[in-house]
């Protein structure tokens, strides 16, 4: 069968996106866009790496409580539970600490805008699987990098301040991201919950640990914005947040749910710079499009052909 007749396949199988999909698509954008803020906040009273290990066992907790509304408990073989360890390290675990470090020494906007790279960066990790960057591919990473170095300034790439480590922080979570795109096909015949409770429970399995260990006894907010803000993380930024993915997804299929990467920057600019009073300079603006050109110019399908979908 031809790639052609493939998609036709694939379009036939996705309703064109009405009113509810548009719903579940700026639903998903809000709870990955305010994510960073809402770590913003958290991390001024509990450090990174316990932060995520509180999130993410409370996202287990809830998603375990559906499992028991619905009435039932998912059994899993072997290779499923290596699958999901794998799953849950990459695309929750060690990302999720890496961007509480990174917002907790930049702007949550700058983190925000700098993981939007992740449509590039799974373009250029295409390689390692034998598919060759496009032209445009090529020329959207190279904008992309460019918009990076705008944002930043060029300071920061020679230096080893607080500007680095976010910036560094912010790279690392959306490589590892990318990678977790490919490793996501091995557990993609189970079901949305099935999928989102076992990657939590895995995910909390790596930062529960590692927290008693970088951090030494258990930190709780010390305030009542903090209490808030670990509670929205772990319900909607993170539990909510993979459901609405997975749900957007089946129902209209990745092309459609990969326009989150333009909207998730936007709100986490602008609840950084509503809510937190995070600057908003020229230069923040311009490096902001850029990067947001870049990725236009690299995910952008012609001819029907469609991106891989975005996970957070």
């Amino acid at each position: 069968m031809s790639s052609t007749d493939v998609d036709t396949r694939l379009r036939a199988r996705h309703a064109a996106p009405g009113a509810t999909e548009y719903m579940l698509l700026i639903a998903l954008s809000l709870a990955w866009g305010t994510s960073f803020m809402f770590t913003k906040v958290a991390v001024e009273s509990v450090p990174p790496v316990t932060l995520i290990a509180v999130r993410t066992v409370i996202a287990t907790i809830a998603m375990f409580g559906l499992f028991a509304f619905q009435g039932r408990l998912p059994r899993l073989t072997y290779r499923e539970v290596g699958a999901f360890a794998l799953v849950g390290l990459t695309a929750n675990a060690a990302p999720l600490c890496l961007i509480a470090i990174s917002v907790s020494h930049v702007p949550s906007g700058v983190t925000a805008v700098t993981m939007a790279v992740l449509p590039l960066l799974t373009a250029l990790l295409g390689l390692f699987r034998g598919d060759v960057p496009k032209p445009r591919n090529i020329v959207g990473i190279l904008v992309g990098l460019v918009g990076i170095v705008v944002l930043f300034g060029p300071k920061t790439f020679a230096s080893f301040g607080d500007s680095a480590m976010g910036l560094a922080s912010a790279i690392g979570a959306a490589v590892i991201f990318a990678i977790s795109l490919f490793l996501v096909a091995m557990v993609r015949h189970r079901d949305a919950v099935t999928v989102t409770a076992y990657s939590s429970v895995a995910a909390a399995l790596w930062s529960v640990p590692t927290a008693l260990l970088i951090d030494g006894s258990p930190h709780f907010p010390s305030t009542y914005l903090a209490v808030v803000s670990v509670l929205v993380l772990a319900l909607w930024n993170t539990a909510a947040a993979n459901l609405l993915l997975f749900a957007l997804v089946k129902r209209t299929g990745p092309a459609f749910t990969s326009y989150n990467n333009y909207l998730v920057p936007a709100v986490a600019v602008a609840c950084g710079t509503i809510f937190l009073g995070e600057p908003l300079t020229y230069r923040s603006i311009l490096g902001v499009a850029i990067v947001l050109v870049g990725i236009a110019i690299s995910t952008i399908q012609w001819r029907g052909r469609r991106p891989l979908p975005p996970l957070q």
